[in-house]
Parts: structure tokens; sequence; C-alpha cells
């Protein structure tokens, strides 16, 4: 499912050293008590030089700017720790309008930038000092500064207002509170709202100071094998990984694991900041089990391939993905029966794969939604949104889902709510996946974390009054990623979506692998 997550934002509230050539240092970001990032920077001149790891992914940033501390350009590189591969490069350069590029692929654009102007990273905290900078010296003053957010490709507004010795920082909605130290760095740094805890230390001590591969992945259990498995859809080429168990002899029942929504690839893992490796620790839970598994990276992601128009896709192109999976899948002679394990928004591609005839034996939904998406989303934006500004929302996705003009969209939502994707969530919310179950040919499993905060029980409940015959259990203490813990607290639960060492609540592994056993008999 999709999480529209405020961006954590931090400033540095003294003037800059003048000689910036000497300055350097690092921050730890920490998160329901554990460290979910680090980062070391250095000026030289009116370069700065930031790395930041964070989510298993390293981030290589440049800035550059002027003598009045306005950007001019920027240059980042997203790495994968495990690997040292390069994700994403994205070119930045600013004036009265900021233009950005992304290397390999169409995405990029331009908006208009008004003066005073700044360009921000998430996570990268020497940036907001030169925005800092700008703050007229004294006692209480406030600047608003137009910013380009990297993360997004949006514009807004970023208010920082120094009052008694302490600097405010406002985005969409979310406050920083600073304490600042003598020297231009920033000492300390909270934020409220995503229980945030920003400390200065040396930058000698931090991850981004070692070098680069630090979480090197783990290699499958004994007696799993692994290897490529790909298949055509059209013009779009799947790519992924086929799991099995080594030794039995004669044809196995094999399982298609569909990820859930965003830019999430085979392992269950984003470069949005997700690093869960879930579908992995599935697949070889199944493997040990005597049951084969693909887990393929979407179109467009990792290896798979996206020839098109992004903002006419729809939301059952992605159907006919996993449609052709199963195909492939049934026709391979190592398979004895195909079963479709869908994971979140993956759960309602599986149901519409059963019903618009994938070959399959039954359809299991791990954290599925039963209520159709803008019910389910609300219920995410009631949570961290407030009366009005709710109510302002739904009447955004209204005009969005409507068939009129492209509605003026505010940049904390533009990633929900952006033109390219309007096509794919207009038609994904005209689905029920109650119907869906409803009107499923094979048998369906259902499975669902008590303490998700994505998805909720309601969603369980609302698949199963549509499928009486459905087998469902609700996983106490287990959450949308089926790790466990027992609060729904969102900081706490945030620290859980990147540590793949967390191991899978022990009843997901057998409930799956017990219905694929008795539904390919």
């Amino acid at each position: 499912m999709r999480v529209v997550r405020c961006l954590a934002v931090a400033v540095l509230v003294s003037a800059l050293p003048l000689d910036l050539a000497a300055q350097s240092g690092g921050y730890r970001t920490m998160q329901g008590g554990r460290e979910i990032a680090t980062e070391s920077f250095r000026w030289t001149g009116h370069t700065l030089d930031a790395t930041v790891d964070a989510s298993g992914y390293r981030l290589v940033t440049r800035m550059q700017y002027d003598e009045h501390f306005q950007p001019l350009s920027y240059e980042l590189s997203v790495v994968a720790l495990a690997t040292g591969e390069q994700q994403r490069a994205v070119s930045v350069t600013v004036g009265d309008s900021v233009r950005w590029t992304v290397a390999g692929q169409p995405a990029g654009g331009s908006h208009a930038l008004p003066a005073p102007r700044a360009v921000m990273q998430n996570l990268v905290w020497s940036h907001l000092a030169a925005m800092v900078r700008r703050l007229p010296p004294g006692g209480d003053t406030s600047l608003v500064l137009h910013t380009f957010l990297v993360d997004n490709g949006a514009v807004l507004e970023v208010t920082l207002a120094r009052r008694g010795g302490r600097v405010t920082a406002s985005l969409a909605g979310t406050q920083v509170v600073l304490v600042p130290a003598a020297d231009g760095a920033l000492e300390s740094a909270t934020v409220p709202s995503q229980g945030l805890v920003v400390e200065r230390v040396l930058a000698e001590s931090l991850s981004a100071s070692r070098p680069l591969v630090v979480h090197a992945p783990a290699p499958p259990p004994a007696g799993v094998g692994e290897e490529p498995y790909a298949w055509d859809d059209g013009s779009q080429h799947l790519v992924g990984t086929l799991t099995r168990p080594q030794g039995p002899a004669g044809p196995v029942p094999v399982v298609l694991i569909v990820a859930g929504s965003g830019p999430t690839d085979r392992d269950g893992n984003s470069r949005l900041g997700l690093r869960s490796d879930v579908y992995k620790k599935l697949a070889w839970g199944l493997a040990q089990r005597g049951i084969a598994s693909v887990r393929y990276d979407k179109r467009g992601i990792g290896g798979s391939t996206f020839m098109g128009d992004v903002s006419t896709v729809a939301f059952d192109d992605f159907t006919d993905d996993v449609v052709a999976g199963a195909r492939a899948l049934a026709a391979d002679s190592r398979f004895s029966k195909v079963v479709l394990v869908g994971h979140s928004e993956g759960a309602l591609l599986v149901e519409r794969a059963a019903n618009g005839g994938a070959p399959v034996a039954g359809v299991v939904m791990l954290a599925g939604m039963g209520r159709r998406f803008t019910a389910v989303l609300h219920e995410q934006m009631a949570r961290q949104l407030e009366g009005a500004q709710l109510a302002a929302y739904d009447s955004l996705m209204a005009l969005f889902l409507g068939s009129g003009p492209m509605p003026e969209v505010p940049p904390e939502l533009r990633v929900l709510l952006h033109p390219s994707v309007r096509r794919f969530v207009q038609t994904e919310c005209a689905i029920d996946p109650a119907a869906e179950a409803r009107r499923l040919p094979v048998p369906l499993l259902v499975v669902q974390g008590a303490t998700d905060i994505q998805v909720s029980v309601k969603d369980a409940e609302a698949l199963h009054a549509a499928r009486p015959d459905a087998e469902v259990h609700v996983l106490p203490d287990a959450n949308h990623l089926f790790v466990h813990i027992a609060t729904r607290d969102q900081a706490a639960q945030l620290v859980t979506y990147n540590d793949p060492s967390l191991p899978l609540v022990p009843d997901l592994v057998p409930l799956v692998a017990a219905f694929v056993e008795r539904v390919v008999r």
C-alpha cells in the first residue's frame, strides 16, 4: 500500500563559518531508539558534499551555491549498500526555474522557482545550513523559501522562524525543533510527529565514512536453490528469481509472489525507504517446505522493462503481467500447479488475475484491501491530517478521480496525486476488492496482521463477508510486512520497515504452505 509520509527536515541555525573549506562533520538520525540514517558532510568553498546511508542505500550528493548561498546545481547518486550498484542518478539546475533529469529514464521536468529559493533532500541535514544562512542576523525573525524537494520533484514553501534562540522549520505541516551550535552546525534536532531525533557526531564514527558494502546479502538457506526467471507480456519483459527446493524429483507446486505498490522490487524493497526482504524471506520459507516460487520486479523496476507512456498505464496492465507470469509457470514442466500470492496492492492484482483467466489453483491475499482504495487511503490520511485538511484532501481526491481537468495539487500530495499516475489511480479506485473475492473461481486464503497501520482488520473482515468460505487468519502483533511488533505507533513501525534481519512472524509461512499443499492436491 501507499503510505503518504511527510519528509523529515532539519535546519542549521547559526551563520556558516566564513572559512567553509575547513568545515566537516556528521549527523546521526534516530527513530524509535534505533539508528535509521547517518550523514557525513564537507564544505569546500561554495561546494557542499554530503553522503547519507539510510534504508540500505547510500546517497552521494554535491550542491553548488553562489556567494549568497542560493543553490546553482545539485547532483545525486543513489547506490545499494549491499551490492554497490547505482539505483538512481539525478541532476538538478537552479535559476528562475528548476530543471531536473533522471539518468536512464524519461522522468524529469521543470518548475518555476521564484526567489528566495532553495533545494533540499530528505535526511541530508547539512543542505539546510545554506537555507538558514539567509536568515537576517540578530533576534527573532523569519523567512519563507521556495524549495525544490528532490525526493518527489515538488516545489513548496519552507518557513524558517527563529524565536528565543531556537529555530522552527515548517514544511508541509511538519515542524522541526532545532538546537543550534555556536559554529553554525546543529547540536540536535527533533521531528516530534515522526519520532526523529538527530544528534551531531564526528564524521569518522559514521557508516557513511566506511567501505560501501556494509550489508552483505545473506545466501539462501541450505537446500534452497535460486536462478533467474523471466517472461514477456507483450512489449513488457518481466524479470525475477525462481526459488525452489533442491532435490525433489518430479513437478512441485509453484507460487507467483506479486509485490505491493510503488517502486517495490522482487525482494520487497524500494528506493523510497523500504528495506525488508519480505518476499525473499517468504520464498525461502516456502522452499524449505517443498514449494517453489517466483518473485519478480514489476514493469519499470529493477531488471524489468517498461515500454510506453506511463500516464496511459491502467491498473489492469499490471494484472496482465501477473496473468502472463502464471501462464508461463503453468506451461513449465518443472511445476505441478500455480498459486498466486499477492501482498498489499499485489493482493488486488492477484484477485484480478485469477478472475481474468490466470491458470491457478488458489489465491492468497496478504495484507490485502477489502474496501476500495479510496476508503483505505482516506483512513491512512485521517491519521496524518486534521479535520479541515482532511476535508480538503477528500475534495481534491474527488476531482482527481473525475473526468475533468487535472486539479491543482499542493506539493505535499504530488507524489500521490501526480498527473502521470492519474489513470492508474482512477482505474484502481474503480475496483471493489470484496466483489473480486466474491467471484473468484478458486479457493482463497486471507492473512492480515493485527498491528498493520496501512491495511486494517476491517479489510480482512470485508473479504470474509464477501467470501464466507475463505480461510481467514488475523495474526496478533504482526504489521504490514508481517514482522512482529505489538504497537501501532508509526515511529516504531517504520523502524521495522528498514531492518531486513527481522524474521517474518512464525505463523505466516506455515499458513501459506498448508494452503498451497491443500489446493494443489
